[in-house]
């Protein structure tokens, strides 16, 4: 993979376009496809579109959908109002191969691309301009070393870790201070994404997220800030813990507005 010297150079993006991966059909959870779910009353596509679009960096989104729900997805963008264009593409029959499609599909002026989870409706409001502002500090200070093609939020893991021996045997303890729990968004120069949706096909590899596969073929990757109200819906528990975190968050934000009164 090239080595994107122009990071060293340049001022921040100009245009990030964000790719929301919505295309799964939610098998895990056993109630339909993720993005039509609701939290607090509002598909967690809608959720998703808020906080990607309260980043002054985003210009554009795409949303890859199933195949069957183009049409619905895109009424349901429709019924809401969007501060930047929305486009919905057709997903891929993996996660990897919809994030490329969502990539391709954005506006050619989009030279960096953030890549979320549809799953994720609890993404602080501006995350993507706060990773690109602790990417280009040390960039713009002259940090020495190979500029990264892009950053993740992340999180130190708070459990023991051990590793598996024979079953149902634990082995060694692992230090868990070597480890990270990667979030999303995860953004990245377009060229260093491409370039690596590009190899993986050629090669028929398949990665968990675009960190790891960016990784795996030589591109680095910074290790940004995460956040624990940033968690993916993936299991049946989830979708009822994300409804009472919902319902905290608006009972906190009804107190403090009436403190503010």
């Amino acid at each position: 993979m090239a080595h994107h010297q122009h990071l060293r150079d340049s001022t921040r993006p100009r245009h990030v376009g964000a790719v929301i991966l919505a295309a799964g059909h939610g098998e895990r959870i056993g109630a339909g496809p993720k993005a039509l779910l609701e939290v607090g009353g509002k598909p967690l596509l809608l959720h998703v579109l808020e906080s990607m679009g309260s980043n002054s960096s985003v210009k554009s989104v795409v949303v890859t959908a199933p195949h069957s729900l183009v049409s619905v997805f895109r009424d349901l963008i429709d019924s809401a109002e969007q501060r930047v264009p929305v486009r919905v593409a057709r997903g891929g029959p993996t996660r990897q191969h919809s994030a490329r499609l969502g990539v391709e599909a954005l506006p050619p002026e989009a030279d960096w691309v953030a890549v979320t989870d549809v799953a994720r409706p609890f993404t602080p409001r501006g995350t993507v301009d706060a990773l690109l502002d602790e990417l280009w500090i040390p960039l713009g200070s002259g940090r020495s070393g190979r500029p990264p093609c892009g950053i993740i939020p992340s999180l130190p893991l708070v459990d023991s870790l051990h590793l598996l021996d024979e079953d149902p045997f634990l082995g060694a303890p692992f230090d868990r201070s070597l480890l990270r729990a990667a979030q999303t968004p995860q953004i990245f120069d377009r060229s260093c994404a491409t370039d690596a949706y590009a190899a993986a096909a050629r090669e028929g590899l398949e990665f968990t997220d675009d960190a790891g596969m960016i990784r795996h073929f030589g591109g680095s990757v910074a290790a940004g800030r995460g956040d624990a109200a940033n968690f993916k819906i993936t299991y049946e528990r989830d979708l009822a813990l994300a409804e009472a975190f919902h319902a905290h968050l608006s009972t906190a934000s009804a107190a403090g507005s009436s403190a503010h009164g």
